[in-house]
Parts: C-alpha cells; structure tokens; sequence
C-alpha cells in the first residue's frame, strides 16, 4: 500500500513493449508470405531472394519461439529465436523477441545488440511483406484474365452468372488487400517507433541517458500517441535538472489526447521543482461552499491491468461526504491507495457504502480490499454484477434514491461503455464513471461494428435524455480526466452534437 512518488515510480525503462503480441508485419509474413507461391527467379535482388528463401525454413522457429515467450519459457523461447536467426541472420523480428529475453535478464549489452540489429533488418522484413503483397495481386490479376477468356467462350447464362460471382469475389479480395496494405502503411510506422523506444529503455538501462532521449524523441516523431515515450523522455529531463524540458514533453502528450495516461507522479514532481501548484494533479478538492455542504474529494489512481506492458490508465477515485455529519461513499476505488484510507481518517469519516460505476477492473478493481478496510457493502447494478469479483451486496436500480445522512445518491442506468454503466447525482455532482467525459464518451466494446453502432446510438440518446437534462451547472466528476459542466459538453462534445 505504500504511496512512494519517488524515482522508482518514474517507469523509465519500465516495458518490453509489443512482446506479447504478433506486430502486424509478423501476421502478413505468416499468413500471406506462404499463401502465394515461391518468388519468382531473377525478378528481385539476390539479397531480397536469398532472403524470401531463408523466411520459409524460419518461420516456425519463430512460431514456437514466440509461443515459448508468451507462455513464459524463457529457455525455449531463446532456442527457437536463435535457431531462426541462424536460418535467417535478418529476422528482425526475432531478433526483437532476443532483445526482450537479454533485457529480462538484465543483459542490457546483448538486448542493444539484438535491438540494433533488428531495427536495421525492419526495412528487409517490410520488403518481403511488399513483395508477399505483390505476389498475391498477380494472382488475382492471372485468375481474372482467366475468367475474361472464359466470359468471351462461354454461352451459357449458368456459367455467366457463375463468372459473374467469381469476379466480384476477386473484386472483393482486391479491394481488402487495398485496405490492408493502407492499415500495413500505419502499423509500420507505429512498429519503427516501439522499436526506438524499446531502444531507448536499453539506453537508459546502460545510462546512456542522451542517447536514451534521442530515441525516445524519434519515436515520438513516428508515433505522437506514444505516451510511454513521452513519460520517459521527461523523466530523463527531470533526473537531469531539466524540469522545463520535462514539462514541455509531458505538455505535448497532453495535447495528443494522453493525458490519462500521462505519469502524474512525475508532472507532480516536475511542477514541484519548478515551483508550480501541484494541487489538482494527482488529488483535487471538488468541495462545494457552506460549512453544511457536500464535501469531495478527487483521487487520481494510477492502474495497470496484469502484467501488461502498457503506461499506466489514471482513473477518478471519489470520496463523497456530508461536510456536517461526516458520512460518506467511496465511488469507483480501482486501485489500492493509502492515501483514500488517511483521507477518510484525517477527517474523521464514515463510510456507508462502496459505490460502482461499472464492473471494468479499473473502476472495480480495489472493491473488496476497501469494503473490509472500511466495513462498507459494495453497491452495483445488476447487469455488471457479474463483472465483479464478488457479488455486490446490493444492486442499485435506475432512478432509485439512497439516502444518507447529509446527502442523497440518484441513480441513473446508462448502458453503452457497459450493459450495466451506472450514473451518480450527488447534490450538483454528476458522477459520471465512463459514460460522459470532457469531450467524449465511453468506448463501445463490441467488436461487430454494426452491432457497436447501433449500442452507439443507444447510449448517445440515453446521454442526451437522462444526463444532458441536468442543470447546466452541474459539475461532470468522469472516471478519467478533468471534471466539466453539463453546458459544456451540451454546447461542445463532439459525440453528443447529432
């Protein structure tokens, strides 16, 4: 539980990046490289051929080194990397996943080697990708000459119209590979930048520190929405003294939409050392006027989800209580924090109940562990019971109002960023969860587009009907962010404009 803001919770280094996962680029060598055929003889360069070649026999070396890797055998999953590298000295992928293995082992002087050289083999492997691609378009350009002949042969209507589906079929599969080699341009770009960054992580590893900066930089010029490599960056400027430099970093991310994801431990210490308020930043007092008000209370909680390589997600943790009775509610406790737990103590609070938003682990996650700390039920709606890792003690109904002493909750359903998203009305507070954010609203799960469209809709108009009716005063305290007024998000989110 401790709460520590210094150096060590600064995630320079921090993060193997892409590991876990197959790089798109990866993908289109496994499944697209050995779908078309051999390469063609004298029509590319001998090192390009040698190496289409050589990707053949390698490929399920690599295949069994990277599902070694993600189940955790470190051992297997060098072996089979460095027998794919031996195949093919120019695998760069694998030579990533032997940069990640050496890092894991502290052998920072072999991961900047592996890393090195895979950044120098990328543009080999996005070659073979380009020529996979044009591999595949000549073979439908072959099977449509063929059907043309059959069409100018043929007189039967059956097989006209047979022809007729196989030519919108290749129509299809033309128009798909269009759209895949547009999605390939993008995900090419963000791979160069993780590379740079991981680069960058073994730089700092070795203390290299402007060489460290460096990559993180160019990272940040191939990809803007790279917030570890903003994070880094100016946790390398601020260990250097250059607190503006710091601020200036941590700034622009902010400004490229990361600001949940910026390190606000580290801007507290930035802001700090060049004298700046800090309040507001990792907690903020939302308070209202009059000794008998409600009191509130802002918490910015830092969650990371498993053991995943991402920055960490901040997320709204609130304490809400009557200013004259001292009893309150904790909403949305994500994250095991001391600093709720002495805020409650330092002020003498009661706490009645644990109120959920929704059942994501980022806004659920820390239920159980403060329920007991502060002998308090957990309330949720039933729809995201089942998210939860306990059964709440009490499902809370749409447009139900629980009473306490000094206050009063409104419950209000939104379903959209979950089945059972639940809105808070305290006073002239809306707790929003992840229903309505400054300028936006909850990402829809669903992966069926259609389907996620029409939840869409759904969502939009329930935000419209139940929330954007509340005062224009009222104060928006989201799950993630910075709080807002009802006017502001009538008058400006983009979502809610149709």
């Amino acid at each position: 539980m401790a709460y520590d803001i210094g150096s060590k919770d600064i995630p320079v280094g921090e993060g193997r990046g892409l590991a876990p996962s197959l790089t798109p680029l990866a993908v289109l060598a496994l499944v697209v490289l050995f779908s078309v055929g051999a390469a063609p003889q004298g029509e590319q360069s001998t090192s390009l051929d040698e190496a289409w070649a050589q990707l053949g026999s390698a490929e399920p070396l690599f295949s069994q080194g990277l599902k070694a890797f993600r189940e955790g055998r470190t051992e297997a999953a060098t072996a089979g990397f460095e027998k794919c590298v031996q195949l093919m000295p120019r695998h760069a992928y694998a030579r990533y996943y032997l940069a990640n293995l050496a890092y894991i082992q502290g052998d920072f002087e072999s991961a900047l080697a592996s890393m090195e050289r895979a950044i120098g083999d990328l543009d080999l492997m996005r070659q073979l990708a380009d020529h996979a691609g044009r591999l595949k378009l000549r073979k439908i350009g072959s099977y449509e000459q063929m059907l043309e002949t059959e069409w100018d042969n043929t007189t039967s209507c059956r097989t006209a119209r047979r022809l007729e589906a196989l030519h919108d079929q290749l129509t299809d599969e033309q128009s798909k590979l269009d759209l895949s080699a547009q999605k390939e341009r993008a995900a090419r770009i963000k791979q160069e930048a993780h590379y740079l960054y991981f680069l960058g992580n073994i730089l700092f590893q070795l203390k290299r520190f402007p060489d460290a900066t460096q990559r993180y930089r160019e990272a940040i010029e191939l990809n803007p929405q790279h917030a570890d490599a903003y994070n880094n960056a100016a946790a390398i400027s601020y260990m250097e003294g250059e607190a503006g430099a710091a601020k200036d970093l941590l700034r622009r991310a902010e400004e490229q939409g990361l600001e949940d994801n910026v390190n606000l431990k580290l801007k507290a210490l930035v802001h700090e050392a060049l004298g700046l308020p800090t309040a507001g930043i990792l907690e903020e007092d939302l308070t209202g006027p009059g000794p008998g008000g409600l009191g509130v209370m802002r918490f910015a909680l830092a969650f990371k989800e498993g053991r995943s390589q991402l920055p960490p997600l901040y997320v709204n943790a609130y304490v809400v209580f009557s200013l004259g009775s001292k009893q309150a509610v904790v909403i949305d406790p994500g994250v095991e924090d001391p600093r709720l737990d002495e805020f409650v103590k330092a002020r003498g609070l009661e706490v009645k109940a644990i109120l959920v938003t929704h059942g994501h682990g980022d806004h659920a996650g820390a239920n159980s562990a403060y329920a007991k700390l502060f002998d308090a039920p957990v309330w949720a709606s039933r729809a995201d019971a089942g998210r939860l890792a306990k059964a709440p003690g009490r499902c809370l109904e749409d447009g139900e109002t629980v009473a306490f002493d000094g206050f009063a909750v409104r419950v209000m359903t939104t379903p959209g960023h979950t089945p059972g998203s639940l809105c808070f009305v305290v006073g002239d507070r809306l707790f929003s969860g992840d229903s309505l954010f400054k300028n936006g609203i909850g990402r829809i799960g669903e992966a069926d587009p259609a389907k996620a469209g029409k939840i869409q809709e759904g969502f939009v108009r329930t935000i419209k009907q139940k929330l954007l009716t509340l005062p224009g005063t009222t104060l928006v305290c989201p799950g993630h962010g910075k709080t807002t007024t009802i006017a502001a998000e009538a008058a400006g989110n983009p979502f809610l404009a149709k």
